[in-house]
């Protein structure tokens, strides 16, 4: 196709979305349902990014998460609008224990005032602390800039709770440290309700009357199965199912292995030029793709004065995740367990040396294989990087192996197996570049970024993962915002008589679905 022909409005895209991630694949969804003709451009084999499901001898292994809260608003509303309500399943109720690895055990963290005072993870000073955040009420700092995520809580539940347990979560969300991420960036929601409400607890209870007064006042319930606070949902057959579902939806739209080598002003709009030479022309045009992917496509086109140095310098964790199939394996009844960052505790041989594990199936009965069982372990990829193949799968097993032995040490009625475990199927993923981290002002330079766009490169929208939160419904609720916007700038195009709803799709090299 040439750039002239590609030009013609005939030819011509509304909206191109670069990359079949979660995000792009809701983008598109909204755009197609707004009456624009939209085409996505995937440069790998599948589309979802690393959202999906594969399968090792009856196991069921997810590349990325494994479940999202109940209360994820987005996620459901996509598959109510994909037909996929009735494949929404909840997670056992055992999957709200959870657990943290410290001083040689395995310990469940607390989940109510009198299970926190119990617990053995916190001082009586810390646990003191964290009962009296309810009466000192919040304020401000001074300073504008923003605090990280430990300064923020350790204001708030002190440092010793903030490391031990945030530490933990924050290590299971970003694979970083609590230290390295900006409190209102990376936990907007929290950092709001508290900001706003004068506390933790504060902005919670507000958050619970909000709830109570949207469901009395009539509010339809979110599509799927009726669940409760705590619960976690996925779908019948893993997240695959849901990329399936847009998929399908996004039949003739969707092309694979289509690798986008640069973008630039086309006429009328924007043009993608292919790693073949070809070159698809739109009106406006959607990167959801990686930072680091991102960066050199939009510098390329940039004016000197857009300044695209937060999209340079973000920083981004690497993950390798190795995903056992067992035999001879007895899982704690629970969600998994997190490694706080204690780098005493992480220099004690009985710790283990992952970020946490899954206990996969715990979470969900359709995940192993009756009689066995099965477990997802983060590593950093720093950390594993010279392992391949069995040695990497042995050390997984001598990682859950002591996280088992920490178990029974701190549950001593608990009987240790008779042999052995032994694994039947695995799967090992490594991903690089794959977690933005949101450090500290990361809102605001990614604010000023898209901002910057707007004005100087009209009708190109950055919708990458580095933007609006890196969890299952922030991208769903990312890439519907992005389509809304682009939507609306092209709000003379859509719906227009005698158009045709097909896209025009690239030469025969890129695999249409």
């Amino acid at each position: 196709m040439s750039t002239e022909a590609a030009s013609d409005s005939r030819d011509m895209n509304d909206v191109i979305v670069v990359g079949a991630g979660l995000t792009g694949l809701a983008c598109a969804l909204e755009l197609q349902a707004r009456g624009l003709r939209v085409l996505v451009l995937e440069a790998t084999r599948r589309a979802g990014g690393v959202v999906g499901t594969g399968e090792r001898n009856g196991f069921l292994f997810e590349s990325g998460p494994n479940t999202v809260p109940a209360s994820a608003k987005h996620v459901r509303e996509a598959a109510e609008r994909l037909g996929l309500s009735d494949k929404l399943i909840t997670s056992n109720q055992e999957a709200k224990r959870r657990y943290l690895f410290k001083d040689g055990g395995l310990h469940e963290l607390p989940s109510s005032p009198m299970s926190l005072l119990r617990t053995p993870l916190l001082s009586t000073r810390a646990k003191l602390k964290i009962l009296s955040e309810p009466l000192r009420r919040f304020r401000s700092p001074a300073s504008e800039a923003e605090p990280t995520f430990e300064a923020f809580l350790s204001e708030r539940i002190g440092r010793e709770a903030a490391r031990t347990l945030a530490g933990a979560f924050v290590r299971g969300v970003y694979a970083a440290e609590i230290e390295e991420l900006g409190a209102r960036s990376a936990f907007p929601r929290m950092h709001s309700l508290c900001t706003e409400s004068g506390g933790l607890v504060r902005g919670m209870l507000a958050q619970g009357r909000r709830t109570r007064r949207a469901r009395d006042a009539g509010e339809p319930l979110l599509p799927g199965p009726r669940t409760s606070p705590g619960d976690l949902i996925s779908f019948q057959g893993g997240f695959r199912t849901l990329i399936d579902g847009y998929h399908r939806a996004l039949d003739g739209a969707l092309s694979l292995t289509t690798a986008v080598a640069e973008i630039d002003r086309g006429p009328g709009g924007w043009r993608a030029v292919l790693e073949s030479g070809e070159s698809l022309a739109c009106r406006d045009l959607v990167l959801a793709t990686p930072a680091p992917a991102t960066y050199p496509l939009v510098a390329l086109c940039a004016p000197e004065r857009l300044n695209l140095d937060a999209l340079l310098e973000l920083e981004h964790a690497a993950v390798t995740a190795v995903h056992l199939g067992l035999e001879n394996v007895t899982l704690p009844p629970g969600f998994g367990f997190l490694v706080p960052p204690d780098e005493e505790a992480r220099r004690d041989p009985r710790t283990p040396g992952v970020l946490g594990t899954l206990f996969t199936s715990r979470l969900f009965n359709d995940r192993a294989p009756s009689g066995t069982s099965s477990v997802t372990s983060m590593f950093r990829g720093g950390d594993v990087a010279d392992l391949v193949g069995d040695s990497l799968v042995d050390r997984a097993l001598i990682e859950l192996e002591r996280a088992l032995a920490g178990y029974r040490s701190s549950h001593p009625d608990v009987a240790a197996p008779a042999g052995a475990p032994r694994v039947v199927a695995s799967l090992v993923q490594r991903w690089t570049n794959v977690i933005p981290r949101y450090a500290p002002e990361h809102d605001r330079r990614m604010a000023q970024l898209v901002a910057g766009c707007a004005r100087h490169l009209p009708g190109l929208h950055l919708a990458g993962s580095y933007i609006g939160g890196v969890s299952v419904d922030d991208r769903i609720r990312t890439g519907t915002l992005v389509a809304s916007a682009a939507a609306q700038r092209l709000s003379h195009v859509a719906g227009r008589d005698g158009a045709s709803s097909a896209p025009t799709t690239p030469p025969k090299r890129g695999e249409v679905s």
